[in-house]
């Protein structure tokens, strides 16, 4: 017999995939209701929710500086060298 989805209430990997949906704007109304009903009585979905909002707001800061490739091979050159003296 086959068994019958509960339509309201989401498994935590589909709330996490409709999270993930939703910052993009790609959720449809009734996907973020799903995700509301989740997030109200499950913690582990409220935390992915918290980490993922931060994670996004990091990312959009734009603030993020990267290593100079030089200064990057030139620490990968010590690193390798410290290794090997060990």
């Amino acid at each position: 017999m086959k068994e019958q989805k509960n339509k309201l209430f989401v498994s935590c990997d589909e709330a996490k995939y409709i999270c993930d949906k939703s910052q993009y704007s790609e959720s449809t109304f009734w996907e973020r209701l799903q995700l509301k009903m989740r997030y109200a009585y499950c913690h582990i979905t409220r935390a992915y929710v918290k980490r993922n909002k931060k994670l996004s707001e990091l990312i959009q800061d734009q603030q993020v500086t990267c290593m100079d490739a030089t200064k990057k091979a030139d620490l990968k050159i010590k690193f390798t060298k410290e290794l090997q003296n060990k």
